[in-house]
């Protein structure tokens, strides 16, 4: 079993090297298709750290009337932690509001100067609340909105903030969509590329199929070639597209990590490399499999 399978390989890789010129062709195409598509994986990773960026800065506020007291916020408090939609709630006094107030703008003269000529604290009481996804948003609003507690909330921010959640949860939407639809086009012309391949090699080589006929091979000695020229296509592919992205990544790391500070870009693709090349090789020897199996089925008759 272990030598016929040896003489498949041996032969699937002479169909490789006497058709030098369609290989290459071939082998080029689908490594531009799989850089692509390591292309894709590092902007859905890029788009993924900008927009959990910026989530992380976006959540919502309620401000207390002045006449609001302690206990009822505390009180407001302890029912939105009770919450599965809440990941963390935070209550700041009037007196932590107005300190932070004051540690934000310690450079600034001016404004240490009018707050000094205060006579009493013109900050309010708020709570600040955080949800697990940005979607959950509207569900907190509509809570405190109907909460028994409503009438000593001032303010609820989630109104000026509505538009930059929808916009943030619009783009990782739109990500998630096109980057399914750009990775079903990339499938297909790969798909395309090495089918019309293994084509022209059934076709050229029809001589040698009829006399592997004439002297009784079987169906998978006849086959076999053909499919390992498609994961042969696949295997030198990914090869390629390897060689090429990680030196682009290590370059382009640099200029990411000034354009979004805290995003390691190359550091993330070096500690997954092995996940990386197992998958990338993977999917070139599978395409490659599969375009050989279609162009076998509908082009080798036997």
């Amino acid at each position: 079993m272990a030598t016929n399978f040896k003489k498949i390989i041996d032969s699937g890789w002479t169909n490789f090297r006497r058709n030098s010129y369609l290989s290459f062709a071939a082998t080029s195409i689908m490594a531009l298709v799989l850089i692509l598509f390591l292309g894709l994986l590092s902007l859905q990773f890029l788009s993924s750290q900008i927009v959990a960026s910026l989530q992380e800065k976006i959540d919502i506020s309620a401000y207390f009337k002045a006449d609001a007291t302690e206990e009822q916020a505390l009180k407001i408090k302890s029912d939105l932690s009770i919450l599965p939609e809440v990941a963390n709630v935070t209550y700041i006094s009037q007196e932590q509001a107005l300190a932070d107030f004051r540690a934000r703008h310690a450079q600034d003269e001016l404004i240490q100067e009018s707050l000094e000529q205060l006579d009493g604290n013109p900050l309010a009481a708020s709570l600040n609340i955080k949800t697990k996804d940005t979607s959950q948003y509207a569900a907190i609003a509509e809570f405190l909105e109907a909460s028994a507690l409503r009438s000593v909330i001032d303010k609820i921010n989630f109104y000026e903030n509505k538009g930059v959640i929808e916009r943030i949860e619009s783009i990782s939407r739109g990500i998630r969509g096109w980057g399914l639809i750009v990775t079903l086009v990339l499938v297909l012309i790969a798909v395309m590329v090495t089918f019309n391949t293994v084509r022209l090699t059934i076709f050229s080589q029809k001589q040698e199929i009829e006399i592997m006929r004439l002297v009784g091979a079987s169906n998978w000695h006849i086959r076999g070639p053909y499919l390992a020229e498609g994961g042969l296509y696949g295997l030198f592919a990914a090869v390629i597209a390897l060689a090429v992205f990680y030196p682009i990544a290590f370059f382009a790391s640099d200029k990411i990590a000034a354009f979004a500070p805290g995003i390691n870009f190359f550091g993330y693709f070096l500690v997954g490399v092995p996940q990386v090349v197992v998958m990338v090789v993977l999917l070139g020897v599978f395409l490659g499999v599969v375009s050989s199996a279609i162009a076998i089925k509908r082009h080798l008759r036997i």
